[in-house]
């Protein structure tokens, strides 16, 4: 029996026909769309590979036959392996010159005030949000960075060891501390709570341990000595090595991030550099218009030496340096002394301060060699700057002076500690 087919069934039909034809057209619509956007991907990476360059780890070697095929959103991922630090920082790798985001928070001895009327010492943990304050008092402190609290989570008293310098192993496990009146010094362990005094006997010649650095490779501890010596502890026993000798005192040392080579600088006006398998010297030569070098530090792209003098002037060097090398940039913002350089972990910037002079210290620019012009103002008052340090990720700076104060700024560009 035939049914009839009225005109409302005609109407439905047609609508579920149209709904049909309409779902078609978008899906189509999307899959172009989804095939447009995986060809703009890929036209994007070979872009940015045909820039930057492909690294070695992320080329494919001949023997690796297990091939993979990724999805869009492993597709994803595998772009910002080429990306590096664009993966991290969502405001993107470059520091603009001029004026640096720059805001001044609680002060990192909030809850320590104890280290003293001058604090000597100031450093971040390499790898947690802790940083080390120490002084004269004798008194170091380790404290949690937040900005706001930055609480108190461990103290030691040194007795009669007025603390002007220390720093913390490169495995952030340990803490030495040094004094200008004393020979011996003080390691302090942070996992087991408690310090070791190490003895130094009197036929190295060591006499004072108040200027010394740490390899970043964990190898070594350096210490500037008295007549150009130069003495080498293990970092891991604390115990002499060898001592290097160069002309005249020596007030300076830095490291290249590898450890591999050391530079040295002080009363000559010239910087050595060593190489650390041989312990010798492999070349010297005289900083540019210097009479007396008194800071000195390595970049940690290896790229740039920053050299200071007793007249304010600070040099940049392009590494390797020459026999005779010419300073790349003069920087000519301190009038006094310069007492310390800094550069952040990403090398874009380098901190420079004098402690004969109030507010003497200035942020560069390192790509367009300028310094930035809204730091310090005229409200910082920071006094006379002792220490200065960027956390690892390069989020704050530590500034610490002669007024009991371990000043913290937040560097708005650097997301992270």
């Amino acid at each position: 029996m035939n049914k009839t087919i009225t005109t409302e069934d005609y109407t439905k039909i047609n609508d579920e026909s149209k709904k049909k034809s309409n779902l078609k057209r978008i899906w189509q619509d999307e899959e172009d769309q989804t095939s447009s956007q995986k060809e703009h991907k890929k036209l994007l990476r070979q872009k940015y590979v045909g820039i930057v360059g492909k690294p070695k780890w992320a080329k494919i070697t001949a023997n690796q036959s297990n091939e993979k095929v990724l999805s869009d959103d492993e597709e994803d991922l595998d772009l910002l392996k080429y990306s590096g630090n664009l993966a991290r920082n969502k405001k993107g790798i470059n520091l603009a010159k001029g004026l640096i985001g720059i805001k001044k928070l609680h002060n990192l001895n909030l809850s320590s005030s104890s280290c003293g009327k001058i604090v000597k010492s100031l450093e971040f943990h390499p790898s947690s949000s802790l940083a080390l304050i120490a002084g004269i008092s004798g008194r170091a402190s380790i404290v949690q960075v937040d900005g706001f609290n930055n609480e108190k989570l461990q103290s030691v008293k040194f007795q009669k060891f007025a603390i002007d310098c220390a720093h913390f192993t490169t495995d952030g496990k340990q803490f030495v501390a040094g004094s200008k009146t004393q020979k011996n010094f003080y390691c302090y362990d942070l996992l087991e709570g408690r310090s070791m005094f190490v003895p130094v006997h009197h036929n190295i010649g060591l006499t004072k341990m108040d200027n010394f650095c740490m390899s970043p490779d964990g190898k070594l501890i350096a210490i500037c000595g008295n007549f150009g010596e130069i003495h080498l502890f293990t970092a891991k026993s604390k115990e002499w090595i060898t001592t290097l000798k160069m002309n005249g005192a020596v007030y300076a040392l830095s490291f290249t991030s590898n450890g591999k080579r050391m530079y040295s600088f002080g009363e000559s006006g010239e910087i050595y550099e060593w190489d650390m398998n041989s312990r010798t010297c492999i070349k010297k030569f005289l900083d540019d218009g210097c009479l007396q070098g008194t800071s000195l530090t390595v970049s940690h792209n290896d790229q740039y030496l920053a050299a200071g003098s007793s007249s304010g002037v600070v040099n940049l060097y392009n590494l390797p340096c020459d026999i005779n090398p010419k300073p790349e940039k003069t920087i000519l913002n301190l009038v006094t002394g310069v007492s310390k350089l800094s550069f952040n972990k990403s090398s874009d910037i380098l901190a420079m301060a004098s402690n004969q002079k109030n507010d003497a210290i200035k942020l560069l620019h390192v790509p367009s060699k300028t310094v930035f012009s809204n730091f310090p103002t005229t409200s910082d008052n920071i006094g006379k700057v002792n220490c200065i340090d960027f956390s690892p990720n390069s989020g704050y700076l530590g500034v610490s002076n002669n007024k009991s104060e371990a000043l913290l700024y937040r560097l708005t560009h650097f997301e992270n500690f």
